[in-house]
């Protein structure tokens, strides 16, 4: 395998230090998206059979000192590839864009992938504070066996004919041989990184509250999806350094889309900023400040309907939920309770067991026949019902039966479900519809042990289309899945990217620009499934998998919402 082409987002845990003295002297498991918007995590590529250890380099754009090293880091990368070494780069610079790292890469032809630390929190963690410093992480524990100078050829604005020490070589070499590594650390001369200062401290009153009280107390309140309510100091001090560790492996918000690809009305992620502010108070031991506490008494009770009381509710049979197993979807038809056809301008899927009803999807179909099947609406954790465009609405045909796909997964404990359907009715019908467009793949055998068994399906758009809504979905394989337009003029535009899929996070990405989609249009799918026992979530690395509707089989599966213009 070649691995200085493998391309990483990491996930990371590392306490924080000011001095490069004071280093950690492991690393658990980090996590970024690089240069090509591709994600991947550390604990995945340390325990593949054969890896020995990983280089990070950190690089910087316009940096002398790391441009005249690139030629010999991919010397080194390609010698060092097939002894199970991996080579990446690491960009904390603030003033780096992705774009410009892509042009950097291009322009020195980098080998390696370059990783963007947009919010330094990896870059604090291992106390950087120069580029062109490297370090070594053995996979033995993830220790960190040596770090600093590449070699001692350059310095600052001075050079040797050749090196006479080859520090990072010695230490490849001594780790690969199993010998004692000396030094451990140099001193690595580069280009100063400017790192955020935060002269008053970090505060849970004055910084921290008020950004927990935007972006995660919508679920992490009394009855709320989270497992715990934010309502105290004390509450968020006790889980602070779970909360810490989610906010830096990117489990949380749950939030999968790449950050430099679109923009969505209902993103829910940490700004960078807001990031780095978080995990650094953590670090600095989650300090109250002064003044009343602004999540004390904050009654953010989650509403028994998000969208307000609908004009008709129905309500499913009650489902009961074994303790433990595996279970095949359910499915529940139900009459149209209207007597005429009627125009939806809402939907809700109110869950009634959170802890087992993974999700529903509901479609219509004429009464006694599954065929011309409609889309109506879905539910996945996190989702806070569908509230159509401004003028449009879903149709719902006088005399179509309803017909309801659940999947439960167990708790540990017998559960019950009775789930319900809230709709919300307009008035007269409206002069647009909301439709959603079914893309699936059907036929894929995804071969035992494949790391990245990639797909793709193209939709061709027929007709003048406004895009409102994307909704990706695979099961535990799925790796990633995006989303590019093909305009009639020939030019392209990623619509949406997902380089780290959660299947249990199933989202909807609602467009903040609705999007114009001309006949003639061509939407690529494209995705990748991992079936390679390095897959932590993988249930069975030893088969070969086709489609299926359980968990434990996979789906090529997306839809796109949309009105005809």
């Amino acid at each position: 395998m070649n691995y200085s082409y493998l391309i990483f987002i990491f996930s990371i845990l590392l306490p924080f230090h000011a001095n490069a003295g004071d280093g950690p002297s492991r690393a658990e498991n980090f996590a970024l998206i690089d240069h090509e918007g591709k994600s991947h995590e550390l604990d995945y590529y340390l325990k593949m059979e054969g890896v020995k250890g990983l280089v990070v380099f950190v690089q910087g754009n316009g940096c002398p000192l790391v441009q005249k090293r690139i030629p010999e880091l991919n010397r080194m990368s390609a010698n060092y590839q097939d002894k199970g070494v991996l080579f990446c780069m690491l960009n904390a610079n603030l003033q780096d864009s992705r774009a410009e790292i892509s042009k950097e890469v291009e322009e020195f032809k980098i080998k390696v992938p370059v990783l963007k630390d947009e919010a330094q929190i990896v870059a604090r963690s291992l106390g950087v504070e120069r580029t062109a410093e490297v370090y070594l992480i053995s996979s033995a524990g993830r220790k960190i066996v040596y770090r600093g100078a590449f070699d001692d050829r350059l310095s600052y604005q001075a050079a040797k004919p050749v090196a006479t020490k080859h520090y990072l070589r010695d230490a490849l070499d001594n780790l690969l041989g199993g010998n004692e590594i000396k030094p451990t650390e140099t001193e690595a001369p580069g280009c100063k990184i400017t790192f955020p200062k935060y002269p008053k401290g970090l505060t849970y009153t004055r910084d921290i509250a008020p950004i927990l009280a935007q972006k995660c107390t919508s679920c992490h309140t009394k009855g709320g999806l989270g497992p715990f309510a934010m309502s105290s100091y004390r509450k968020v001090a006790g889980w602070s350094d779970m909360i810490s560790e989610v906010i830096m492996t990117r489990q949380m918000p749950p939030w999968q889309a790449d950050p430099e690809v679109g923009e969505f009305s209902n993103d829910c992620s940490l700004t960078a900023e807001e990031a780095n502010k978080v995990v650094s108070w953590v670090a600095d031991g989650s300090p109250k400040g002064d003044g009343p506490d602004p999540l004390e008494g904050l009654e953010r009770q989650v509403p028994e309907w998000f969208l307000g009381k609908p004009d008709k509710i129905i309500t499913l049979p009650a489902q009961k939920v074994r303790a433990e197993g595996v279970f095949d979807y359910r499915y529940v038809t139900m009459d149209n309770p209207f007597d005429r056809d009627v125009w939806l301008k809402a939907t809700e899927i109110r869950p009634g067991n959170t802890r087992v009803l993974h999700h529903v999807i509901v479609t219509s179909h004429p009464a006694g026949t599954r065929r011309s099947s409609q889309w109506v609406t879905g539910y996945a954790p996190g989702t806070e019902g569908q509230r159509y465009p401004e003028g449009s609405s879903v149709f719902l045909k006088k005399g179509h039966q309803l017909r309801f796909q659940l999947h439960y997964t167990a708790s540990g404990k017998p559960e019950v479900d009775e789930t319900e359907l809230g709709l919300h009715i307009s008035d007269e019908p409206t002069a647009k519809i909301f439709r959603t467009a079914v893309i699936a793949q059907r036929r894929f055998q995804i071969p035992a042990g494949a790391q990245e068994y990639k797909q793709q399906k193209t939709l061709p758009i027929r007709r003048n289309v406004t895009l409102y809504a994307i909704n990706p979905h695979m099961h535990f394989r799925g790796k990633f899945m995006e989303f590019e337009a093909e305009f009639p003029d020939g030019k392209r535009e990623m619509l949406l990217s997902v380089p780290n899929y959660n299947f249990n996070w199933q989202r909807t990405y609602v467009l903040k620009e609705p999007r114009k989609l001309p006949a003639g249009t061509q939407v690529y799918v494209r995705n990748a499934w991992d079936n390679s026992p390095y897959n932590p979530h993988n249930p069975d690395p030893t088969k070969t998998i086709r489609w299926g509707e359980q968990s434990f089989e996979e789906m090529f599966f997306a839809t796109l919402g949309y009105i005809i213009d």
